[in-house]
């Protein structure tokens, strides 16, 4: 399970909405004072993430730090999803184009094309399984 603390910031029927700080590793880096990104995040400052996440018995009060977890094999499994699927739609449609002997142009279209709805695709399916990737309260 990977944790992440935040912030209670409101409560609201079924739902606690929570503010997480967005870690880097920058921190922990030997070149963060040479490096874009760890100047970047120097300048930006601390960034935070508005999450929803559905209330179970546990009472929690505006202000409350709580632990967010969610489990590590389904982290892995949106990320294989959101990279991988989308590219193999469109070697897929690009290979079918060129396999059905259409130029090098419509086999670019047919590429974009492919990619765009591997995208779609996995926006279908996320919106389906939406308890199988969501954040849940762990500890108060």
């Amino acid at each position: 399970m990977i944790k992440q603390k935040a912030t209670v910031i409101a409560t609201d029927g079924d739902t606690v909405w929570l503010d997480a700080e967005r870690q880097s590793t920058c921190s922990q880096c030997q070149a963060k004072k040479g490096c874009g990104t760890g100047m970047l995040e120097n300048h930006v400052g601390k960034r935070f993430s508005r999450i929803s996440v559905e209330k179970h018995a546990e009472d929690v009060v505006v202000g409350q730090q709580v632990q967010l977890g969610i489990p590590e094999e389904s982290l892995l499994q949106g990320a294989m999803m959101m990279y991988i699927i989308p590219l193999v739609f469109m070697f897929l449609s690009a290979a079918v184009a060129q396999l059905l002997g259409f130029g090098e142009a419509l086999e670019i279209v047919a590429g974009i094309s492919g990619l765009a709805i591997g995208f779609y695709w996995v926006h279908l399916r996320f919106k389906q399984s939406k308890t199988g990737l969501q954040a849940k309260i762990v500890e108060e």
